[in-house]
């Protein structure tokens, strides 16, 4: 019997390196792959499979967010393992994507040796997790999470940041702190890249995950 598995992901060179990784399986093959949200949505209600590998986000599409293309993948398709292929290191993104419905994340960053292992373990209906995404999911159920990520942040960010998610601009943050809009800018930005997130988003995302600002 293979494993028969439908690939997402709007990059070719990453359809391209997964099949392959997962064709070297006697086990497992690839029967169709999509490029955006709409045409994954089209396959799924064509194509018979076991197992689907996706990227988070795809163009295209009201649904190409990744929280509500996999909420409506789970709505429609509930027994269907889904392993997810992402670059993503944000804790928030990650956790309401499990939350949604994901069975396992494979990390691109670490290439694609992972995907036959997740993808039978997704099948078998066991959890599977790349040993990076591992250890951030570790790092959200410690009751020091909230406490690490105030560490990491000088007062001074930690202090735009706060202000920045709860509604002010940047120029209403320099006016209250009697800063410039360039220095309270570049407080913002050093806290997100110690944080390790890449836009406001994201930001907003990985701070409310954890409750903050308090």
């Amino acid at each position: 019997m293979h494993l028969r598995v439908i690939l997402a992901d709007d990059h070719p060179i990453v359809i391209a390196g997964a099949k392959q990784c997962l064709e070297t399986s006697v086990d497992i093959r690839v029967v169709a792959e999509a490029s955006n949200a709409d045409g994954l949505m089209a396959l799924l209600r064509e194509v018979p499979c076991d197992v689907l590998v996706t990227d988070y986000v795809m163009p295209g599409g009201v649904r190409a967010d990744g929280d509500s293309m996999i909420r409506h993948l789970r709505r429609q398709y509930p027994n269907l393992p889904i392993v997810l292929l992402t670059m993503t290191s944000n804790v928030a993104l990650l956790s309401k994507a499990l939350e949604a419905g994901v069975t396992a994340v494979v990390d691109k960053g670490a290439g694609m040796s992972e995907l036959p292992k997740a993808t039978r373990m997704a099948f078998a209906r066991r959890s599977y997790f790349s040993p990076k995404i591992r250890a951030i999911m570790d790092e959200l159920v410690q009751p020091s999470a909230k406490s690490a990520i105030q560490l990491s942040l000088s007062a001074k960010e930690m202090d735009v940041i706060r202000k920045f998610c709860e509604g002010r601009s940047v120029t209403e943050i320099a006016n209250d702190l009697h800063k410039s809009v360039a220095t309270v800018s570049r407080q913002k930005t050093a806290g997100m890249r110690k944080l390790g997130v890449q836009n406001d988003v994201e930001l907003l995302d990985y701070m409310r995950s954890f409750n903050l600002p308090t």
